[in-house]
């Protein structure tokens, strides 16, 4: 009867051990898929925000009709204005608006304009960008906070290749960027600002 018992307690304490331990890879395995759900979404708006330049984007941009009209007389007629006003805005919303959080749309497209800025200095000095490598490291203090390194190939205007490597921080929140800054660029976006 003590051998059953004792076989039985050492059964249990092993399915014990094994339920345990498969608790534990089931949630890091959760960490790891949301991980990956956010380095996915970082490197699909580096991918799109540095394939410069993006024409239908700066084409939306430069319309003007999508200029906003300021102490316009409400007695004119502006709804041809109205109509085509939105389509910057439509653009970047279909384009992007998935990946961010509104405050960090917000800040990215109309605040610094960071997420159209290397397209339209690439359209005006006749450059082409492309990214080729991006590694996307999670901070180990903060699960929300990415670092990213992206190595980019250009073409100049005279048709000399070169790359530069951009790095910068990304803060997501609930699987959405919340803040993305490109805070080094090795000089990439001066020397293409300064061949107009």
């Amino acid at each position: 009867m003590k051998k059953t018992s004792m076989y039985s307690l050492i059964l249990l304490n092993t399915l014990a051990i094994f339920t345990l331990l498969g608790c534990g890879n089931g949630s890091g395995e959760t960490l790891n898929n949301e991980d990956d759900k956010n380095k996915e979404v970082i490197e699909v708006v580096l991918e799109k925000t540095l394939n410069a330049p993006d024409k239908v984007l700066l084409s939306k941009l430069y319309d003007s009709d999508n200029a906003t009209i300021i102490n316009q007389d409400e007695q004119s007629s502006t709804s041809s204005v109205q109509e085509k006003e939105n389509d910057f805005d439509q653009y970047i919303e279909e384009n992007y608006g998935e990946y961010f959080t509104d405050y960090g749309f917000e800040k990215f497209f109309i605040t610094s304009g960071e997420g159209y800025r290397y397209s339209d200095e690439a359209d005006k000095a006749n450059y082409t960008l492309a990214p080729e490598d991006i590694s996307i490291i999670q901070d180990e203090k903060n699960d929300q906070r990415y670092e990213f390194d992206v190595t980019v190939k250009y073409i100049d205007e005279k048709n000399d290749e070169g790359t530069r490597v951009l790095n910068g921080r990304v803060e997501m929140d609930d699987g959405k960027i919340n803040s993305l800054n490109i805070n080094d660029d090795e000089g990439l976006l001066k020397e293409i600002m300064s061949n107009p």
